[in-house]
């Protein structure tokens, strides 16, 4: 089978540099155009794991309403991961096109898994590369697994990466 459209769906994780490798080489072999895509989960609240304290709503506020405060923070924070994001998905791309591989990019909000097959039907591709991070149990239960979403809902052939940490992790 032949692959015209390759679709590499990048995270911010150590998969990153995996999920590249294999998407240029797939691509190199096939001669065809490549996409990288980044997306940043739209959550309510994306500095809830960081050490940077939210303004808070104020006393007898629902909790469930964010302030002006809250919601200015947040876009501020996605709009700088959207930059970050811009940035290392260029410098990919530049890398491919060294290589003489057709590349372009997308970095969004919004929920991962779907944007990935959203995407990939969008711009008719004919393969995705994803990583796996190698979540099992209750890990995968509240984490839930991109991969496997994309692998059930893709509309076509998907190449599931393997982490290493995730060998590592299921051989223990």
């Amino acid at each position: 089978m032949a692959y015209d459209r390759i679709l590499a769906a990048m995270d911010a994780s150590s998969l990153r540099p995996i999920v590249f490798e294999q998407a240029l080489e797939t691509a190199k072999l096939h001669q065809a155009e490549l996409k990288f895509l980044h997306c940043i989960a739209a959550e309510t609240n994306p500095l809830s794991t960081s050490s940077v304290p939210v303004v808070g709503t104020p006393l007898g506020a629902s909790s469930l309403s964010p302030s002006t405060v809250d919601l200015q923070i947040t876009q501020q924070t996605w709009e700088a991961q959207l930059a970050d994001a811009k940035q290392w998905l260029q410098e990919y791309c530049q890398a491919v096109e060294q290589q003489r591989v057709r590349a372009t990019f997308e970095a969004m909000l919004g929920n991962p898994e779907h944007q990935i097959c959203d995407l990939a039907q969008e711009w008719q591709a004919d393969l995705i590369v994803v990583g796996r991070h190698g979540r099992t149990g209750l890990a995968e239960l509240f984490l839930g697994s991109v991969s496997n979403h994309v692998l059930h809902h893709a509309p076509c052939s998907v190449l599931v990466v393997q982490g290493k940490s995730a060998v590592s992790d299921e051989s223990t």
